[in-house]
């Protein structure tokens, strides 16, 4: 029945909104599926990976659109992902803060 496609776009939707840590527009995740289909497409056409510019012009999108929809569609890290073979050092070790003063400014 027509009520069908309602209540899948529903499921749908739901799940786009809720799956992700940080949410994402969307009309953005179907943009995201859109460049996966074409460059799965393209892969098995060409028999390797797709260059962003070939993608982007199959998909019918600029290239400076496709390159923020795939820095968007990362997945975001953990600060307290380890960092390396040992567990000892965590990824947010790494990150400055730019409000505190450096460790040489304050040896000084």
């Amino acid at each position: 029945t027509y009520a069908t496609w309602w209540i899948r776009q529903a499921i749908t939707r739901a799940i786009a909104d809720q799956a992700r840590t940080i949410r994402i527009p969307v009309h953005m995740i179907e943009t995201m599926s859109k460049l996966r289909k074409v460059s799965k497409q393209l892969l098995q056409e060409k028999g390797r990976e797709p260059t962003l510019e070939e993608t982007a012009e199959v998909a019918g999108i600029s290239l400076e659109e496709t390159r923020r929809v795939l820095k968007i569609s990362r997945h975001p890290i953990s600060l307290d992902r380890p960092v390396g073979e040992s567990e000892d050092s965590y990824f947010g070790d790494f990150i400055e803060d730019s409000d505190s003063d450096s460790p040489v400014n304050t040896a000084s």
